[in-house]
């Protein structure tokens, strides 16, 4: 089976803002294909970028009526991505950042599907969301990523969803980095390659 690494960008991003951490991946046999697509909205705040919906005013209400939408987009993506390299779920791993985390991480949580992996980097959800979740995958596996001095999404967002997945007996692990802001640090980039490594045999 071919295995594949999508990225998911933040907000007001393009498909572009993440594929260069391919560069960093482990990948010397060209086994595994990276995809990093556009977000399917138009980004208000921003000509070239785009969202996965929309934060007009980032209440818990707007993302999770915005997660329940942008759901639908990313298993389009992934039905599209299992044809055009023959794979399945098992073989692909899921790395958002920021908005793209929050989407990831809602995906990885509610799908039927077990995925290779998801990684969630400075994005995670609110806790009224995680607390509304019904039915949970609970053979899912993540990493969390977080800056614990991130001044757009408060790093105790992904402690929340650490301590949600460990409640819940999902596998997981949890960064959260000292003197980082809202950024993808050399330790994150290290460690995305290590979980890559590990998950895509």
């Amino acid at each position: 089976m071919n295995k594949v690494v999508l990225f998911l960008h933040g907000y007001g991003a393009n498909g572009s803002d993440l594929i260069g951490l391919s560069d960093h991946i482990n990948n010397d046999d060209n086994s595994i294909s990276f995809e990093s697509p556009n977000a399917p909205e138009s980004c208000p705040l921003n000509y070239f970028g785009y969202q996965w919906f929309s934060l007009a005013d980032r209440t818990p209400e707007e993302i999770y009526s915005g997660l329940k939408i942008s759901y639908n987009y990313l298993v389009k993506i992934l039905d599209d991505l299992i044809v055009k390299y023959n794979t399945n779920h098992e073989n692909i791993v899921i790395i958002g950042f920021s908005q793209g985390a929050m989407l990831a991480s809602y995906y990885g949580l509610t799908s039927q599907f077990k995925m290779g992996g998801i990684i969630s980097l400075s994005g995670a959800l609110p806790k009224k969301i995680l607390d509304d979740i019904s039915s949970l995958n609970v053979s899912q596996k993540f990493f969390i990523f977080h800056g614990k001095s991130d001044s757009v999404v408060p790093s105790e967002r992904s402690q929340q969803l650490y301590n949600f997945l460990s409640l819940k007996k999902i596998k997981s692990n949890l960064i959260i980095e000292e003197n980082c802001d809202h950024e993808i640090s050399i330790k994150a980039i290290e460690e995305i390659n290590n979980k890559v490594k590990e998950w895509l045999k």
